[in-house]
């Protein structure tokens, strides 16, 4: 015995050369034995690898052939077999070899059965498992017209899905004995079947040895219907899975935990008569009728996967839709390693659809990140560049499912350049899909492409066609720009202040004018939650105008949101606030000798104007004193074109009437009394008349600002007076005034008067013919408009008569100011800037 031991050491360590020159034609390496199924075969069993693929495990047995010629003959014929049978309930065969020293034989990895009892119980896999033997024996016993004759609870393996496949093809042999070439067919020409002469080289095979063997009624087994040897060993199967393994046949008497509707069918299996005896095919007809023993949903979805590739349309539809239900009451092993492969192998070849891929998100829920990577990842990766819309929609659906589990390199490498294509899809259900996953996929993508291109279809959908996208655009936009740690991980700080200031919130401001008001409502919400983001001037220049009239808005939800963002824009406004000086004024710089007489002018004038700005309480006050500061410098700007050191001079009397305090309306007219038309039509009492000294000015020096008054629009409410006759107007003219002559310029346009002042203006047209003025009262004279011959009725000034037909500019903005030798165009301000 020492000597066998070591014989059998010294051939196991030749072994553990396999793929070198130690064993030709085979390049599996040897591993660790199994244990658990040592001393129950002539064979041991050892975990191994493919040599140059150590991710490929196999399992090899190996036999000995020191152990005599009669255990070399049994492993001589189950190479034999195991060559020449394939079945996916055989033990699936990948390489073998002889030499002087061993058999080896190479199979898919593999326990044995009595192993995966100890660890797995489940009712399930053994109904599966017995369904899969007794279909694997009507092969061989109908098709192949062979008898195992050693089917038990050791000849059956199971692979890590936990479905069973059939071994121990040791004593495998044909039903009827073969007649040798020219034989008369008397037995002692025939060849001797295996099963015949080497059942004592099977441990423990005298427990559950067939009756007709034992007695050796060989003309019986000859004749027997086909598989009726093989039911008394599936009944032994049965026997050893539900009650452990059989040490006398005494056993097979028992029903110990076999269930009662499994029970009958062994008993039919055990009878001695093999005409009566039922064949592991008929047990499989019975069994798998409704109600039966192997009915179940488990063994109908394994059946229809195994068989999927010949199913028709409809049938996959029917099974898809309600596999999703099933699946959790499958068995973890047998859905990771058999349910799964096959959806992916589906999906791969473009059989599947939406519901196929949902089977596979729900089982790889239960696997581990090592297993989802290896099993579905690259499979639902090569899905995102399909052109299936549907199973594009799907993916999307499911993406918080199995988006977590992938590496952040590959969603950005191979996943997101293929989901950005989803915000340009033409069909609105597909864009909508892709917005609600992007917070699936940001946590996994970087800043750069986070804000570079996520960011940015976003913000363009708040644009989009169809009112859902957009109110979907600007949540997905709010959550990720107020995302929170163990909420949503965003990579790098998440959206980044550029991207906000730049980007977002125009977006925003651009969505509160949507017609659609869920849109208002969302943009409302995203801005009250991003209001410590925003910058505080924007807020006070853009922000708050635009809520203002969301306060009164049509919808009660939307004035709730635009109030309560408008609190939370103010709060950050006011906060802001406290951050600047108190003014912003500068310095008042002295006044200059050379200016100093402008100075004493534009002084009286603004104090003027400071005095009537704290008398009035009302807006009209302030404009008006605004107006008159901007006109007081726009002066000076247009007497600034004497050369440097010079100014024009004023006549004393403009000097002293800058100087001296301003008079009413009424105290002027008293003091200096001028002829005045009576005017019929203003004088009812109840009439609002325009009161021309409004803007506190009685034109003392002749500057023109009174000169439009009736043209400019302001006296529209008044009733509609009586103008003088051109011939009125020419006779005064001729008889009191002397008249210069205007004549256009040849190119400029303007028209030269033959004073001894020389003035010049600038006219806005034209005249079509010779144009006649009045004597100018000051060196200030208003160009290009006629005067109004109501003032000047009203002021006792003469009428001034114009005979053209250009059309005349009418208000403030027709007013052109002339001064010194070149005429300057001075811009009037803009009204709206005041109010």
């Amino acid at each position: 015995m020492a000597s066998l031991s070591s014989y059998l050491f010294s051939t196991l360590s030749k072994v553990g050369s396999i793929g070198g020159s130690g064993i030709p034609d085979f390049h599996y390496t040897i591993g660790d034995k199994i244990e658990a199924f040592a001393g129950k075969s002539i064979w041991d069993a050892y975990h191994s690898t493919r040599t140059n693929d150590a991710k490929q495990e196999a399992t090899v047995f190996v036999l000995v052939k020191a152990r005599g010629s009669s255990y070399t003959a049994v492993a001589q014929n189950t190479l034999k077999r195991m060559r020449t049978l394939r079945h996916p309930g055989i033990l699936r065969y990948l390489e073998g070899a002889e030499t002087a020293e061993a058999v080896y034989i190479a199979t898919e990895s593999v326990m044995p059965l009595t192993q995966a009892l100890d660890t797995d119980k489940s009712e399930e896999l053994k109904r599966w498992g017995l369904y899969k033997i007794a279909e694997t024996m009507r092969f061989i016993n109908e098709d192949c017209k062979l008898i195992h004759a050693n089917l038990s609870a050791v000849s059956v393996f199971v692979t890590k899905a936990g479905e069973w496949k059939l071994g121990g093809l040791e004593l495998v042999d044909s039903q009827a004995p073969a007649a040798t070439p020219g034989g008369g067919g008397s037995s002692s020409s025939q060849q001797q079947q295996t099963y015949r002469y080497y059942t004592g080289v099977i441990p423990g095979y005298s427990a559950r040895m067939a009756p007709e063997l034992e007695s050796q009624k060989w003309d019986a087994v000859e004749k027997a219907k086909p598989g009726a040897v093989d039911g008394w060993y599936l009944a032994c199967l049965v026997c050893e899975v539900y009650n452990g393994a059989l040490r006398s046949a005494s056993q097979l008497q028992s029903q110990g935990q076999i269930p009662a509707p499994l029970w009958s069918l062994c008993q039919r299996l055990l009878m001695t008569d093999l005409r009566r005896r039922m064949s592991p095919s008929e047990f499989l007809q019975i069994a798998s009728r409704r109600g039966g023993f192997l009915d179940s949903e488990f063994i109908k979805a394994s059946i229809f996967l195994e068989n999927i590739a010949v199913k028709e349309e409809d049938e996959k539809a029917a099974f898809f839709s309600g596999l999703d239900s099933l699946i959790p009451g499958f068995p973890q092993a047998f859905s990771k390693y058999k349910i799964l492969p096959e959806l992916l192998k589906l999906m791969e070849f473009g059989g599947g659809d939406a519901k196929v891929l949902s089977g596979i998100i729900q089982i790889g829920k239960g696997l581990d990140e090592q297993e989802y990577n290896d099993l579905v990842t690259p499979a639902i990766v090569q899905l995102f560049g399909s052109n299936d819309r549907a199973l594009r929609f799907s993916l999307l659906e499911y993406m918080d499912s199995f988006i977590q589990a992938t590496p952040s390199a590959v969603v950005s490498k191979r996943v997101f350049p293929n989901f950005v294509a989803g915000f340009l899809d033409a069909a609105p259900a597909i864009r909508e899909a892709t917005v609600k996953a992007s917070l699936a996929i940001a946590p996994k993508l970087g800043q750069k492409t986070l804000n570079s291109d996520l960011v940015k279809q976003l913000v363009r959908l708040v644009a989009d066609p169809e009112p859902g996208i957009r109110t979907n655009a600007l949540i997905c936009i709010g959550k990720l720009c107020t995302a929170k740690e163990g909420v949503l991980d965003l990579d790098g700080g998440g959206v980044t202040e550029s991207s906000h200031r730049y980007v977002i919130c125009p977006a925003l401001l651009q969505a509160l004018r949507d017609p659609f008001p869920p849109v208002r409502s969302a943009s409302l919400a995203v801005s009250t939650a991003c209001a410590s983001k925003w910058e505080a001037p924007e807020i006070a220049r853009r922000v708050i105008p635009s809520l203002s009239s969301l306060l009164i808005d049509s919808e009660k939800p939307v004035r709730t949101a635009a109030l309560k963002c408008l609190n939370a824009m103010v709060s950050r406004v006011e906060a802001y606030s406290h951050t600047l000086p108190d003014t912003m004024a500068k310095k008042t710089v002295a006044p200059t000798a050379a200016n100093s007489s402008a100075t004493v002018a534009s002084g009286s004038a603004q104090a003027e104007a400071a005095a009537s700005m704290a008398a009035s309480d009302t807006w009209g006050g302030w404009a008006v004193s605004s107006l008159s500061s901007t006109f007081s410098g726009a002066l000076s700007l247009a007497s600034s074109s004497l050369p440097i050191g010079q100014q024009q001079p004023l006549s004393p009397s403009i000097v002293a009437e800058a100087s001296a305090p301003r008079k009413s309306k009424a105290a002027a007219s008293a003091i200096s009394p001028k002829p005045v038309v009576a005017d019929t039509a203003r004088s009812g009492g109840d009439r609002w008349e325009f009161n021309d000294n409004a803007w506190g000015d009685d034109d003392p020096v002749g500057d023109g600002w009174n000169d439009n008054d009736d043209e400019d629009g302001w006296s529209s409410h008044e009733a509609p007076t009586k103008s003088p006759t051109a011939a009125t107007i020419a006779a005064t003219t001729a008889t009191s005034l002397p008249s210069y002559t205007l004549s256009p310029g040849p190119k400029s346009g303007r028209m030269k008067m033959s004073s001894a002042q020389q003035l010049t203006f600038q006219a806005t047209a034209v005249p079509a013919g010779p144009f006649v003025s009045s004597t100018p009262k000051t060196s200030l004279k208003l160009t290009g408009s006629t005067s109004s011959s109501n003032r000047k009725q009203a002021t006792g000034e003469p009428s001034t008569t114009a005979a053209t037909t250009a059309p005349r500019r009418k208000g403030l903005g027709a007013m052109k100011l002339g001064g010194g030798g070149a005429s300057k165009n001075v811009p009037l301000p803009n009204l709206d800037d005041f109010f």
